[in-house]
């Protein structure tokens, strides 16, 4: 039985287009009898990868566009607390400069984790989404220490 989902090809397109996607494979094979059921299960994997994409395009997207809305406001934070380091004493810039590029390290390997999370789809995509946001978790930590320091 051909499992259903919530987008907008109904039950009766999505076997028509494993049907054909069968038959082709098996075309490919010769009609070789013995491949059948590995023939279907592989062109319903494969017709779910395409009429799910669109979904995980968007949702990609949207990740992207929240990830990278929080690095916007992420520098704006640092830019400030760069300022108040450098009224204050030169003990506390120092180690503020030292934290600051422990987090500036970890900035560009979220930045790069993005990047791959972008190209990548299935448990691998929410593998990645779940290490940047653990990432990022760390990082808004670290800055939320630094900044109680100029409080």
């Amino acid at each position: 039985m051909p499992r259903t989902h919530s987008h907008s090809k109904s039950a009766e397109e999505r076997f028509r287009m494993v049907s054909e996607a069968a038959y082709f494979r098996a075309e490919k094979r010769g009609f070789d009898g013995n491949h059948a059921m590995e023939d279907w299960i592989e062109a319903e994997e494969e017709i779910d990868r395409v009429l799910l994409e669109p979904r995980r395009m968007k949702e990609k997207e949207a990740f992207r566009k929240r990830i990278e809305a929080q690095l916007d406001e992420w520098d704006a934070r640092l830019a400030d607390l760069g300022h108040k380091a450098r009224e204050a004493g030169s003990e506390i810039r120092a180690d503020f400069d030292a934290q600051v590029g422990a987090l500036a390290e970890k900035r560009e390997a979220l930045q790069s984790g993005l990047h791959e999370l972008l190209a990548h789809t299935g448990s691998t995509w929410k593998e990645l989404r779940g290490g940047i946001e653990k990432s990022w978790d760390e990082m808004r930590k670290t800055l939320d220490r630094i900044a109680s320091r100029f409080k």
